[in-house]
């Protein structure tokens, strides 16, 4: 088979120019640095369980204790074997490093795209680096959200199959939409799934609404069965993870509650289904914020001190330059920002002639959904938001929506370029130079006034900030005071003022030059080749420049303050003095604790997640706390916001933790009773520290003023969380890390991991479930819900009757009971119906769940032994899915693609011209 050149070069372009740009922005990881990604850390800290049962036992936990008591590990941590996709996936990134890979995958993948929409293959380069350098996907990973971004690489190939299989090449387009369909899906990021269904969905709709206006039923059926069958070939693969979070999915933040009650305090309204609305719009923009997609500093992009911009600062009236350096230069409407989602200037005025002066029927599902896309950004409770969020289904089920600008990402520089595209080959294309005038002075004057203009952006000081002024001026009593205040007020408006100018100015340019372009091809004969490297050079200019400003790449010599030694990053966590007292108290209840952490380190230095690991003392401490985790079963409570940090869950079963799908009663737990008596147990800290000052007081006088410095330095060893305090009990809370630095606090009180009860109290309600926990006694009582039959109190009383841990292994654990009586035992193990299984003596038992959140189950006369198992179905049949689902779609890939190649018709001398 005689090679063509002609041909291919362009694609090994494509690749090389790929593969230098993503090496290039990300030059420090290959100086031994890597990027500095918070969500990485935390990742490392929910998942470390998981990881380590996997590496010693070499199958899955699928379960872990890690972090809220236990939760399913379907979202955090869970391998697939038979999804041989994210293998296709891996063998995409050409062996790249973590970033470097993933930037290529995604300029590779939109480059794809362009070739399904016909799109002159050289162009198609310009619109990889366009995608590639989009700031969605540099700050994402940034922050560490690699399966985001994985998503985001795989929905412009899969969106151009689907328009490829329209579009006269049903096969081949549908084997490519179901690969990248399937890859897009294995990144395991559902969110950018269900965004990527509205694209897919109104693109189809489209085609489809076009072919039947043509009248070509046939073709319409012959795409649909071809789609269709490549959409179920392409699920297979992660039936098992999305069959497994769909059934997780009912029990989390996210899915239904019949709890009605609200929180001491607590005034907000709360969502029956799904998150709260507030809770989901609260990253969305504010008015005016949309301007920051072809200008990112227009609301001044990204939290930050304004005296860290140099060039800014330059420009502040002394007077108050000082007060000014230390305020914030963001003031958008989200909560907090890391920076603008931005695509390019060029190409959203590209996107704009595309809609008005292409003849393509592509383009009105593209504008209906840009516009939607930017209306759904917005953080207004009300209209369109209120209506997605209660009707649209799965809509509440994600937080930050304005994630579904993502679409921009791959419309604004596919309509775009297909306009240029067709352009240059004047064809598809109406209007006359006139015409095209009139577009560019349009866009032009838009920019002038937005430009001479900025209160069309909207206020350029937030809200909470007028108050502070306002406050400050009512309590001032001085005129010069409120002179000042008013000076200092006016100077920040004027400093941000200055930076929205700054940013317009440049977006006024990037049009002018944008226009510049069209109107060559109008008037002049402008080469290919010539208009290309244009394209590129400012294209690419344009995005590098502003995604230099989030991660910070400076160059030789100067220090990559986003990125850390690759040694460092291989630490995400330190044992504090707090952790090593637990260890050194808990280890010698693990029998040949020594052996075992001499066993963990073998494996530890082939497993990949500790390769990287070198220092001695770091390798002891991570093998003594892997060892301690998977022997041993109690829970650890760090006070220093616990409910938003994985560092507890690295060395510990932590009652906290992060998570964005935590399970909903757990959440409601914290909610209503965990915070409340964490107050508590503060309070009888306390007074165990007053009972130790007065015998010291007792036995030398403590001055007054001394009092409270001797106070401070008393050390609490252990304590007894009195039994009014039933959750932190219930929960086997063995210690509070309330200091880092000093040894943790034992609580002497826990219940321990199973327990017998003398009463039962049943309920009708969650309301009454959750209100009965206040007023009991966790170690005596137990509140159940009538629906759970068979629970009863025991026939007569056993004050020796027992119940055990004698074996923790994560998924499975085994306890020893000894009783003279039927009875209920409760276990401190978080009630999950979908997979955990009870079994005394071999025979399945059935569980039931107590105090709104624990395992039970009634345990006959007698001693025996109980086992509980997690054995979740949905994940157990995912193997053999994913493996059939996987070969499908890769043997049909190679075999359409053989054929396409071998029925593909040489170029004609005119085509190579044309070109």
């Amino acid at each position: 088979m005689k090679i063509n050149i002609n041909k291919i070069a362009p694609h090994l372009v494509a690749i090389a120019a790929f593969v230098i740009a993503s090496m290039a922005y990300f030059w420090p990881v290959f100086e031994g640095n890597q990027l500095r990604q918070g969500d990485i850390k935390q990742f490392r800290g929910m998942s470390k369980e998981l990881e380590d049962y996997r590496m010693m036992n070499k199958e899955e936990a699928v379960w872990t204790n890690a972090m809220f008591g236990g939760m399913p590990g379907y979202q955090i941590s869970v391998q697939h074997k038979g999804n041989l996709m994210s293998y296709v996936n891996k063998y995409m990134q050409l062996g790249l490093p973590g970033p470097v890979g993933l930037m290529f995958i995604a300029m590779l993948g939109f480059y794809i795209f362009a070739l399904c929409l016909r799109i002159n293959p050289w162009l198609g380069i310009v619109g990889g680096l366009a995608f590639g350098f989009s700031t969605i996907n540099i700050l994402y990973l940034g922050a560490g959200h690699v399966t985001k971004v994985n998503a985001i690489a795989h929905m412009a190939p899969a969106l151009g199959g689907l328009i490829l299989a329209f579009r006269g090449r049903w096969l081949l387009g549908s084997a490519v939409f179901g690969v990248f369909f399937a890859m897009n899906l294995t990144s395991n990021h559902l969110q950018m799934t269900y965004y990527l269904a509205f694209l897919l969905g109104a693109v189809a709709l489209g085609e489809a609404i076009r072919l039947v206006v043509q009248k070509e039923y046939n073709e319409l059926l012959k795409v649909s069965a071809g789609l269709l069958v490549a959409a179920f070939l392409a699920i297979l693969p992660s039936w098992g993870n999305l069959s497994s979070t769909l059934e997780y999915s009912k029990y989390t933040t996210r899915g239904t509650t019949d709890l009605t009650l609200k929180p001491k305090g607590d005034n907000e309204a709360r969502s029956a289904e799904g998150l709260n609305k507030n809770y989901i719009l609260e990253y969305n923009y504010g008015k005016g914020e949309w301007l920051s997609l072809i200008a990112p500093n227009a609301k001044g992009a990204k939290d930050d001190l304004i005296g860290n911009d140099e060039s800014v600062m330059e420009n502040v009236d002394p007077q108050f330059s000082q007060q000014i350096a230390q305020m914030n230069r963001y003031w958008g409407g989200q909560r907090m920002s890391g920076g603008a989602f931005y695509f390019g200037v060029v190409m959203a005025v590209l996107f704009i002639f595309g809609l008005v002066f292409l003849k393509d029927s592509l383009k009105w599902p593209f504008l209906v959904l840009v516009v939607l896309a930017i209306l759904l950004s917005s953080n207004n409770p009300g209209g369109i938001n209120d209506f997605f969020i209660n009707k649209i289904p799965l809509y509440n089920k994600f937080r930050d929506s304005k994630m579904i600008l993502v679409l921009l990402q791959v419309m604004l520089p596919g309509l775009g370029l297909l306009f240029i595209d067709r352009m240059m080959d004047k064809k598809d294309i109406w209007g006359d130079k006139k015409a095209w005038l009139i577009g560019s002075g349009t866009l032009l004057l838009v920019g002038i006034i937005l430009y001479a203009a900025p209160s069309v952006s909207g206020s350029f000081i937030k809200m909470d900030e007028i108050k502070q002024f306002d406050q400050a001026m009512s309590q001032s009593k001085d005129p010069e005071s409120v002179s000042m205040l008013n000076g200092l007020k006016q100077e920040l408006i004027n400093t941000r003022v200055g930076i929205y100018k700054s940013e317009l100015g440049r977006t006024l340019f990037l049009i002018f030059v944008a226009c510049g372009f069209v109107l060559a091809l109008a008037y002049w004969k402008v080469n290919r080749a010539v208009l290309t490297i244009g394209l590129v050079l400012v294209v690419f200019g344009d995005n590098l420049m502003v995604a230099r400003r989030y991660l910070n790449s400076e160059g030789e010599g100067l220090t990559p303050t986003s990125y850390e030694p690759v040694e460092t990053s291989m630490v995400p966590h330190i044992a504090t003095n707090a952790d090593m007292s637990i260890l050194a108290m808990e280890k010698k209840n693990v029998s040949g604790f020594e052996s075992k952490v001499s066993a963990f380190k073998n494996e530890m230095s082939e497993y990949p997640l500790y390769a990287g690991i070198e220092n001695s003392a770091t390798v002891n401490d991570y093998a003594a706390f892997g060892v301690l985790n998977l022997n041993t079963d109690f829970r650890v409570l760090n006070f220093n916001n616990p409910f938003n940090e994985t560092a507890t869950s690295f060395f510990h079963k932590s009652l906290g933790g992060y998570h964005g799908a935590k399970l909903k009663r757990y959440q409601e737990l914290i909610d209503f009773q965990i915070g409340e008596e964490m107050s508590k147990f503060n309070a009888v800290i306390g007074a165990a520290k007053n009972a130790k000052l007065r015998e010291y007081a007792a036995k030398a006088p403590i001055a007054p003023d001394q009092a409270q410095a001797v106070f401070d330095t008393i050390q609490v060893s252990e304590v007894a969380i009195p039994d009014t305090v039933p959750v932190l009990n219930m929960l086997n809370t063995r210690y509070v890390i309330v200091d880092p630095s000093k040894p943790a606090i034992k609580n002497t009180n826990a219940n321990g991991p199973a327990w017998f009860v003398e009463n039962i109290k049943k309920v009708g309600s969650s309301n009454e479930e959750m209100s009965a926990l206040y007023k009991m006694n966790s170690k005596t009582s137990a509140v159940v819900h009538t629906d759970f039959k068979g629970v009863k109190n025991p026939t007569g009383k056993d004050t020796l009757s027992t119940i055990k841990l004698v074996s923790y292994k994560t998924k499975t654990l085994t306890y020893a009971s000894s009783n003279t009586y039927e009875a209920p035992a409760i276990f401190s193990e978080v009630y999950y119906p979908e997979g955990w299984n009870c079994y005394i003596d071999g025979k399945q038992a059935e569980p039931f769940r107590a105090n709104y959140i624990l395992r039970g189950v009634m345990v006959p006369a007698g001693k025996h032994q109980i086992e509980w198992r997690f054995e979740p179905k949905s994940y157990q049949r995912s193997n053999v899915l994913g493996a059939v689902g996987s070969i499908g779609l890769i043997i049909g890939f190679i075999v359409v693609l053989g054929i396409t190649l071998k029925n593909a018709k040489p170029e004609t001398e005119e085509e190579h011209q044309s070109k």
